[in-house]
C-alpha cells in the first residue's frame, strides 16, 4: 500500500505531496488541483510500469512557469513514491525528462533513470492498470453496439459490453460479481446483457429481483449503477489495486451517498485495495470523520497546488487553543460542515 507520494513540476503542482491510507479523500475548490494530482499518478503508474497512458506528457502537463523555458533534466516532472512492503518501506524516485527518445508520450521524450526492471515488485503491482475512473450512471444506462470489450473505459461508457465479455470469457468472475452484487443490493438478484428490444443490434444492462422480475438500467437508481460499475472494476480479469475516482457523489442523490461511501470502504477492506478519491460534498467528507488523516486538502495559491493534511490542521488548532487555555474542539463532530465553513480550507475564495 502506499503511505505517501509526492509529485514535482507537473501541471499546477510544483512540488506537493499528499499521505496517504487505504480509503483517502482530496478535497479543494475548483482548478485547486485535485484533477492534476490523480492524472500525475496515472502517468507515474505507466512509468513505473511501462504501460502506455493516454495521459500525455506534452508540455502543456508542465507547470506554467516552465512552459517556455529550456528544461533541465533534473527539473523535470518527477514522482516520489513511498510505500509499504512485507520487509521495509519502499521508496522509488523516477524523472521524465526532455531528452532522451526511451519513453516517448506526445510532444515530450521521457526518460525514466530508474530502469523499468529495476522497480521494486511491490510497486509495480500496485500501479497495475491504474486510471483515473469517473463513474457516469447516465452513461452506463445506454445500449451498445457488440463489441469486444476487456476493459472498462474510464468513464464507464458502454459498461453493458464489458460485462457481456465477461459473462462469456471469464465465468469465474462474472459469478463472483453476480454474487457480490446479489449482497450488496438488497432487492436485486442479478444482472444480465440481453438485446434492446427496441434498438435491434444493440445490447443493455437489465437486473433482476428475487422474483425474477425484470428492470431495464434506466429503472433503476443512480446508486445501484453506480456499485454496478465498481464491481465490474475489481472484477476485471486484471483489476488495480490503487483505485482512483472523480466526486462519487456525481449523479447520485444525497440520500444515496451514504451507501455509495459504505461500499467504497467495504470494497477497500474485502479486495484489499487502496482508493483514491475527489468530492465537493461535505456528505462525503463526514465518512473521514474518524480518519481525517486520510484528507488532503487542495488550494491554489499564486497559480500553484497548495496541499494540506486535515488532520494535520485540526491537531494544530487544538494545539494552539490548548496552549491558550481554552478546550479543544471536535471538529470531527460535523467534519462537513466544518469544512464548508472554511475550518479546513479547500473552499472558494
Amino acid at each position: 500500500m502506499l503511505t505517501s507520494l509526492r509529485i514535482q513540476n507537473f501541471r499546477s503542482i510544483r512540488d506537493a505531496s499528499v499521505k496517504l491510507g487505504q480509503v483517502n479523500l482530496f478535497i479543494g475548490p475548483n482548478n485547486s488541483g485535485k484533477s492534476n494530482f490523480l492524472r500525475g499518478i496515472e502517468l507515474a503508474a505507466s512509468l513505473f510500469t511501462s504501460r502506455p497512458t493516454s495521459n500525455r506528457a506534452g508540455r502543456d502537463n508542465l507547470p506554467k512557469y516552465m512552459q517556455n523555458t529550456a528544461l533541465e533534466r533534473e527539473t523535470s516532472v518527477s514522482f516520489i513514491v513511498t510505500a509499504d512492503s512485507d520487509k521495509l518501506p519502499v521508496r522509488v524516485t523516477t524523472k521524465a525528462s526532455l531528452t532522451d527518445d526511451i519513453l516517448s508520450f506526445g510532444n515530450l521524450n521521457l526518460i525514466v533513470p530508474v530502469a523499468i526492471s529495476q522497480v521494486p515488485n511491490e510497486i509495480r503491482r500496485i500501479f497495475h492498470d491504474t486510471i483515473v475512473y469517473t463513474i457516469s450512471p447516465d452513461r452506463i444506462r445506454t445500449n451498445a453496439s457488440l463489441k469486444n470489450m476487456q476493459t472498462i473505459a474510464a468513464d464507464t461508457s458502454e459498461l453493458v459490453l464489458f460485462l457481456f465479455y465477461l459473462a462469456q470469457n471469464n465465468k469465474t468472475n462474472f459469478q463472483r460479481l453476480q454474487e457480490d452484487f446479489a449482497q450488496c443490493i438488497v432487492d436485486l438478484t442479478s444482472v444480465s446483457t440481453p438485446a434492446d428490444p427496441n434498438n435491434p443490434g444493440k445490447l443493455k444492462i437489465k437486473f433482476f429481483d428475487q422474483n425474477d422480475i425484470g428492470y431495464w438500467a434506466e429503472e433503476v437508481s443512480e446508486g445501484v449503477l453506480y456499485f454496478l460499475a465498481l464491481l465490474c472494476i475489481i472484477h476485471q480479469p486484471n483489476p488495480p489495486k490503487l483505485l482512483l475516482l472523480e466526486e462519487p457523489e456525481k449523479g447520485i442523490h444525497p440520500r444515496r451517498i451514504k451507501e455509495v461511501m459504505d461500499f467504497i470502504f467495504e470494497l477497500a477492506q474485502l479486495r484489499d485495495i487502496q482508493i483514491i478519491l475527489t468530492s465537493h460534498s461535505p456528505y462525503v467528507v463526514d465518512h473521514f470523520a474518524d480518519i481525517p488523516e486520510c484528507i488532503s486538502v487542495f488550494d491554489r495559491e499564486n497559480g500553484e497546488t497548495v496541499i494540506r493534511n486535515a488532520g494535520d490542521i485540526i491537531a494544530e488548532t487544538n494545539a494552539k487553543l490548548e496552549a491558550e487555555g481554552k478546550k479543544p474542539i471536535r471538529y470531527t463532530d460535523a467534519l462537513g460542515e466544518h469544512w464548508v465553513s472554511g475550518f479546513l480550507g479547500g473552499v472558494p475564495v
